[in-house]
């Protein structure tokens, strides 16, 4: 174990990957998302019919927390330059007679413009919009009631919404968009970063000529990455939890006891892939070049159930698709082991797999030096 520390720690390179990759992006990638959800986009309205119910619609969209009406006009050309400019979020449209056909009695339509490319705009501009009219139609069927009925306020206000949706969010208390993937990325960050950093070791002691496949050798060596990445993890549930505000229901502890065989199966696969690579800059640039699958493969950036089945079968030979699933679930939701116990099972028959593939390897054929 002190050789594989001194290894680590008398090589510059290594601990600027391992520590200085691990702390920094870490701290680095919530920064962007601490507004957690986005406000007061800025939003156009178009109006060609300019009535006083119009203007009311405008000021209640105005009123509503993700938008901000910025600019009000009757030129629709000019709504859209806007937008093209990326100067507006996107531009809501109010037709002609739209007072008429609503005091009529008459279904009346409007429009919302806004960049799909950008979901998370595009979802809050036609949230902004949807909640605003809903609001307006139930004022004015509630006024309908009061004024055709002998009905007090109360009852005006069930006529018009006989059925009220209460919604939780459950392990996410504001629906901030950092609680949700930030989590996840945590682990991943550790993934990429530690197989990086154990591949450039294999490489280097390769390079020196010091090849031992003893297993007493190969278990201290997953004993120090293991207990390198738990250290980490911890500093990510004291510090970068409680420096950025995530919720959490579980404990530190078992969290920690719930992504053991995932870090386990992360070592000994850096630890088989180390033979593959000749050189540093090889493994950089392969690892590197997987980290986008790997976030996709996981699962929360795109819904598993989505995803056609056998890239969900690949994605469970990443160790990191395991490991974020059980993280997320005992420390963000509060589960307990018995409610991941597939997952854990799974990581540690991942772990197993990798053990074997990096003796098999190492027993059947040498690990290539550094290419010259």
């Amino acid at each position: 174990m002190r050789q594989e520390l001194i290894a680590i720690f008398g090589d510059r390179a290594v601990v600027l990957v391992l520590i200085g990759g691990s702390l920094f992006y870490a701290l680095f990638y919530p920064l962007p998302y601490q507004a957690q959800v986005a406000t007061a986009l800025p939003v156009a309205v178009v109006d060609h019919d300019g009535s006083e119910l119009s203007r009311q619609l405008i000021r209640w969209i105005d009123a509503t927390e993700q938008v901000q009406v910025t600019l009000t006009t009757s030129d629709i050309l000019q709504a859209r330059d806007a937008v093209r400019r990326k100067a507006l979020a996107g531009y809501i449209e109010i037709p002609n007679h739209f007072g008429r056909q609503v005091l009529r009695g008459e279904p009346a339509r409007i429009g919302v413009f806004a960049n799909g490319a950008y979901l998370v705009l595009y979802s809050q501009v036609a949230n902004a919009t949807a909640s605003a009219s809903l609001a307006l139609s139930q004022d004015i069927v509630e006024r309908r009631a009061l004024t055709g009925a002998a009905h007090s306020p109360q009852a005006a206000k069930a006529l018009a919404m006989p059925v009220a949706v209460d919604l939780h969010e459950l392990y996410n208390p504001d629906g901030g968009y950092a609680n949700y993937v930030v989590p996840a990325v945590l682990i991943l960050i550790l993934q990429q970063t530690f197989l990086i950093g154990i591949c450039m070791v294999q490489v280097g002691r390769r390079g020196q000529g010091v090849i031992d496949r003893a297993p007493l050798v190969l278990v201290a060596r997953v004993s120090v990455y293991l207990a390198l990445q738990c250290l980490l993890l911890g500093f990510y549930m004291v510090v970068v939890y409680g420096l950025f505000g995530f919720p959490h229901l579980g404990s530190a502890g078992l969290a920690l006891l719930a992504v053991l065989p995932g870090f386990v199966a992360v070592t000994l696969l850096g630890l088989l892939l180390g033979c593959l690579f000749t050189s540093r800059e090889t493994a950089l640039q392969v690892m590197m070049l997987v980290s986008v699958p790997a976030l996709f493969l996981a699962g929360f950036a795109w819904p598993a159930e989505a995803m056609p089945g056998w890239l969900v079968n690949l994605g469970l030979l990443i160790p990191s698709t395991g490991s974020i699933d059980a993280f997320v679930r005992v420390y963000q939701m509060g589960a307990g082991l018995e409610e991941i116990r597939a997952t854990w099972l799974g990581l540690w028959c991942l772990a197993l797999l990798y053990a074997i593939g990096a003796w098999w390897v190492g027993r059947r054929r040498p690990c290539r030096g550094p290419s010259s």
